[in-house]
């Protein structure tokens, strides 16, 4: 394009607008330029360029910025693309110049800018159709593991129309081009709208079996012949899988998490059954994922296209026989959908499990794990309240330490913190998994069971006596340890709440407390 600008058309003087400058094609753009005209001595500093954007206002301010420092017109602007060029057509014009006839105008990527805007815009067509065919052909090399140049090269044509003063015989029909692009609007609202909508549903799934569904059926217009999602199987794990801190938990790193480069060895392959119509997971070796790829039938093209949760790799999905997707260029779009919406589930439902660990961590006792007098609030009155409209009685627990002031008094409160310590392990390893253990206060404790005999009571409470005591002689602790223990039956015919039953339990224990006492003397 220079050659022909500087010979043919004889232009000594140039403004180059051109995009940004750490885009990679954009540098070598500038670079072909530059060396263009250092080589035949004509100026091109600094004060020549301007560099934005790919975009048509990224033209038009360049030829504006311009304009304005030297104050005078070049004999060309080259621009990196064809919408700067257009960007730099539309400043000219309000300044009340015109192309060419005041200066030559030259774009690139030959696009239907180019084409069908006035004037047409000189431009580079880079013969995609070659690049592809270029393209496979260094892919196939590299798959059988034959070497490979560094670089490889393909033809461009010049595409000379009205911006350089270069006249064409060829026509444009713009009626048939006008047709195309309303049909072609009309056609994208359609898919803009079930892209839209697909938004939307994601954002109310329930669990991810609703989320794959809505994404493998809830676009109808994309004319693929079938669609694939492989993901890690830890985005259906939300918990804290042990060594996190909460900052790792909320950036979704920490042991366990997913992988920043490449996958685990096994993934989940969700699919929709044609024959039932029913969505289907497998879980298989990474490697055996496609293995029906390899048949020996050809015709059919997969498109992988990598999903991310920020710089967490988190799986992939297949597109087969994409070509219409691919050329509405609505991929990036239906991607930053589907993995928006995935990983604002992800992230909810993981918010949701740590605010259900620090839920739990409130309503516990820090010196013992068992509940504290929020989880009793919590806890115990709602499994009371569960327990009375389902009429099931149930047993109440109240224990008491023995002689704790004693020991705080006489051996300090670490030999008194111990001894609360051996009571709640003691308390914990013998009650039924489904009770409510709960630290009432210092030395005071609950227990909350479904309905137990007079006889299973006594045996929980020996229990928990006996391994108190085997504990103290392990431990050679300083003083003898025991608990005194009160336990009721709830009646849920009647109108008692739980505050009145523990009540009852505490009068039950106090007096096995005194007997004790006596006993004691």
């Amino acid at each position: 394009m220079m050659e022909h600008v500087y010979h043919v058309h004889g232009c000594r003087k140039f403004w180059f607008v051109m995009g940004p400058r750490d885009n990679y094609e954009n540098g070598q753009r500038m670079r072909a330029v530059v060396d263009y005209l250092t080589e035949r001595n004509v100026p091109c500093g600094e004060e020549c360029f301007f560099c934005e954007s790919f975009e048509i206002k990224s033209g038009y301010r360049g030829f504006m910025k311009l304009y304005e420092k030297h104050g005078e017109l070049p004999q060309a602007v080259i621009c990196a693309n064809d919408e700067i060029a257009v960007g730099v057509c539309k400043a000219a014009e309000e300044k009340g110049f015109s192309v060419p006839e005041d200066f030559i105008v030259t774009g690139f990527d030959n696009f239907d800018k180019a084409a069908y805007f006035l004037p047409r815009i000189t431009t580079i067509d880079q013969r995609q159709e070659l690049l592809v065919e270029k393209s496979m052909e260094l892919f196939l090399h590299v798959w059988k593991g034959e070497p490979v140049e560094e670089c490889y090269y393909t033809d461009t044509a010049c595409v000379f129309w009205d911006s350089c003063g270069c006249h064409t015989d060829e026509g444009i029909d713009l009626a048939a081009y006008v047709r195309k692009e309303i049909l072609t609007e009309a056609e994208l609202a359609g898919l803009e709208e079930e892209i839209k909508m697909l938004e939307y549903e994601l954002l109310y799934c329930k669990t991810l079996e609703e989320i794959y569904e809505k994404i493998l059926k809830g676009i109808h217009s994309l004319q693929c012949d079938d669609m694939y999602l492989v993901l890690d199987e830890k985005i259906e794990d939300y918990q804290n899988e042990g060594g996190e801190t909460l900052e790792d938990i909320t950036n979704l790193s920490g042991d366990g998490r997913f992988h920043e480069i490449g996958y685990p060895d096994k993934m989940k392959k969700i699919y929709t059954d044609l024959a039932s119509g029913k969505i289907k997971m497998e879980v298989q070796s990474r490697k055996k994922l496609f293995d029906d790829l390899d048949a020996d039938e050809g015709g059919r093209e997969y498109l992988f296209l990598p999903f991310h949760f920020s710089q967490y790799t988190v799986g992939y999905m297949v597109i087969v026989n994409s070509a219409y997707l691919m050329e509405k260029r609505y991929l990036n779009k239906l991607m930053s959908t589907i993995m928006t919406g995935m990983e604002n589930f992800y992230r909810s439902k993981r918010l949701e499990y740590i605010n259900r660990e620090l839920g739990e961590i409130s309503m516990r006792d820090a010196m013992t794990g068992l509940y504290n007098r929020l989880g009793y609030q919590n806890q115990a009155c709602r499994i009371f309240k569960e327990s009375k409209e389902k009429n099931q009685d149930l047993s109440i627990l109240f224990m008491d330490m023995d002689r704790l002031k004693y020991m705080n008094d006489t051996f300090g409160h670490e030999c008194g913190d111990l001894a609360i310590k051996i009571t709640a392990r003691a308390i914990l390893r013998f009650c039924p998994d489904n009770a409510v253990a709960i630290r009432m206060g210092g030395d005071e404790f609950l227990v909350i069971l479904t309905k137990m005999s007079q006889d299973e009571m006594t045996r929980l409470v020996n229990s928990i006596r006996k391994d108190i005591s085997a504990r103290v002689k392990l431990l050679d602790f300083p003083c003898e340890l025991g608990i005194s223990a009160g336990g009721i039956d709830t009646d849920m015919r009647c109108s008692k709440e739980l505050d009145d039953y523990v009540r009852e339990a505490d009068e039950v224990m106090y007096q096995e407390k005194t007997a004790r006492k006596k006993q004691r003397k």
